[in-house]
């Protein structure tokens, strides 16, 4: 397995792993909606991202990790797409899908403004994205794009990092590797009139 720096030619690659591990099928039916989900659920992380690898198994991505140097320029806005397209196919959806995506995106911003409120400034830095495929889970790759990225920041001084999790998560990974659970908040979402109800959880990590 090589782990590497994270090309423009990456960004299909990196979606599967997303759409793989998040399971959005269960929520959406249609592919062209669920795409168009993860593309604009994942473009704020190119936009503000500093530092980015991807885990590759024969050809094939398996993992990815993001991490942002907060005051730092953004490293990955080049790899962008057009979200045009995507903003369209949900305009054209049905109304029950529409109303799901912009409900769960409006609740996930709400919550994580909540959990990490008046305690920001305390942070320089913070695990933006983390996803490794289910193939691969359990056989040590997310420890090492972890270390790939632990080691950067410490390579930039960055002292104290945080990062956001769910109980949908294996956030006991993150407790394994150090990080300290400072806030948790319920959030609830309606999909296809059944509600989901989440633990959003801010973890805190010491690195020095």
């Amino acid at each position: 397995m090589e782990i590497r720096e994270i090309q423009a030619s990456d960004l299909n690659g990196i979606k599967a792993v997303v759409r793989d591990v998040w399971e959005w099928e269960e929520a959406f039916d249609d592919e062209d909606v669920i795409d168009a989900c993860v593309a604009i659920y994942f473009a704020p992380v190119l936009h503000e991202a500093t530092f980015g690898r991807v885990a590759v198994l024969d050809g094939e991505i398996v993992g990815v990790i993001f991490g942002l140097e907060i005051g730092k320029p953004a490293a990955y806005k080049h790899i962008l797409e057009d979200l045009t397209p995507h903003i369209l196919r949900l305009t054209q959806t049905n109304d029950q899908d529409r109303q799901a995506m912009c409900d769960y995106i409006t609740a996930l911003h709400t919550t994580y403004a909540a959990l990490i409120a008046d305690t920001e400034h305390e942070y320089d830095g913070s695990l933006d994205f983390f996803a490794v495929s289910k193939a691969v889970q359990g056989q040590g790759v997310g420890k090492q794009l972890w270390q790939q990225l632990k080691s950067h920041f410490q390579r930039q001084n960055i002292k104290k990092i945080y990062l956001y999790s769910d109980s949908e998560c294996n956030y006991q990974f993150y407790e394994g590797q150090g990080f300290v659970r400072v806030q948790t908040q319920e959030m609830r979402v309606n999909f296809g009139g059944e509600e989901d109800v989440t633990e959003q959880f801010l973890y805190s990590c010491e690195l020095g």
